[in-house]
Protein backbone atom coordinates (compact mmCIF):
# COMPACT_ATOMS: atom_id res chain seq x y z
CA UNK A 1 0.00 0.00 0.00
CA UNK A 2 1.24 3.49 -0.86
CA UNK A 3 -0.04 6.68 0.73
CA UNK A 4 0.98 10.20 -0.30
CA UNK A 5 0.19 13.48 1.38
CA UNK A 6 1.25 17.11 1.29
CA UNK A 7 1.30 19.92 3.83
CA UNK A 8 1.74 23.55 2.74
CA UNK A 9 3.48 26.36 4.62
CA UNK A 10 3.49 30.12 4.10
CA UNK A 11 7.30 30.11 4.11
CA UNK A 12 9.13 27.64 1.82
CA UNK A 13 12.11 27.69 4.22
CA UNK A 14 9.87 26.27 6.97
CA UNK A 15 8.85 23.43 4.64
CA UNK A 16 12.55 22.67 4.11
CA UNK A 17 13.23 22.67 7.85
CA UNK A 18 10.28 20.41 8.66
CA UNK A 19 11.18 18.01 5.84
CA UNK A 20 14.78 17.85 7.06
CA UNK A 21 13.61 17.11 10.60
CA UNK A 22 11.43 14.15 9.62
CA UNK A 23 13.21 12.84 6.53
CA UNK A 24 15.78 10.50 8.04
CA UNK A 25 13.46 8.34 10.15
CA UNK A 26 12.70 5.45 7.81
CA UNK A 27 14.30 5.90 4.39
CA UNK A 28 13.25 2.46 3.14
CA UNK A 29 9.54 3.04 3.72
CA UNK A 30 9.14 6.81 3.80
CA UNK A 31 10.10 9.44 1.25
CA UNK A 32 10.02 13.11 2.21
CA UNK A 33 10.59 16.05 -0.11
CA UNK A 34 9.56 19.63 -0.67
CA UNK A 35 8.03 21.56 -3.56
CA UNK A 36 6.55 25.06 -3.75
CA UNK A 37 6.42 25.59 0.02
CA UNK A 38 4.95 22.16 0.79
CA UNK A 39 6.33 19.01 2.28
CA UNK A 40 5.49 15.88 0.33
CA UNK A 41 5.40 12.57 2.18
CA UNK A 42 5.10 9.13 0.56
CA UNK A 43 4.71 6.02 2.73
CA UNK A 44 5.06 2.49 1.39
CA UNK A 45 3.75 -0.17 3.77
CA UNK A 46 2.71 -3.83 3.56
CA UNK A 47 -0.80 -3.12 4.92
CA UNK A 48 -3.26 -0.34 5.63
CA UNK A 49 -2.69 -0.77 9.37
CA UNK A 50 1.06 -0.41 8.95
CA UNK A 51 0.62 2.67 6.75
CA UNK A 52 -1.69 4.24 9.32
CA UNK A 53 0.74 3.59 12.17
CA UNK A 54 3.61 5.07 10.16
CA UNK A 55 1.56 8.16 9.23
CA UNK A 56 0.48 8.69 12.84
CA UNK A 57 4.13 8.58 13.92
CA UNK A 58 5.17 10.92 11.11
CA UNK A 59 2.47 13.47 11.88
CA UNK A 60 3.59 13.55 15.51
CA UNK A 61 7.12 14.24 14.24
CA UNK A 62 5.80 16.96 11.90
CA UNK A 63 4.02 18.64 14.81
CA UNK A 64 7.16 18.49 16.95
CA UNK A 65 9.24 19.96 14.10
CA UNK A 66 6.69 22.72 13.56
CA UNK A 67 6.84 23.56 17.26
CA UNK A 68 10.62 23.69 17.12
CA UNK A 69 10.67 26.16 14.22
CA UNK A 70 7.81 28.19 15.72
CA UNK A 71 5.14 27.44 13.14
CA UNK A 72 1.50 27.91 14.01
CA UNK A 73 -0.87 26.01 11.77
CA UNK A 74 -0.04 24.84 8.28
CA UNK A 75 -2.49 25.48 5.45
CA UNK A 76 -4.02 22.47 3.66
CA UNK A 77 -2.16 21.68 0.43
Amino acid sequence: MTVSLARRYDDPHVAELVAAAIGADNPGHVEVGTAAGSIKIRVVAPSAASARATLEDLMACVQAAEGTVGVGRARPA
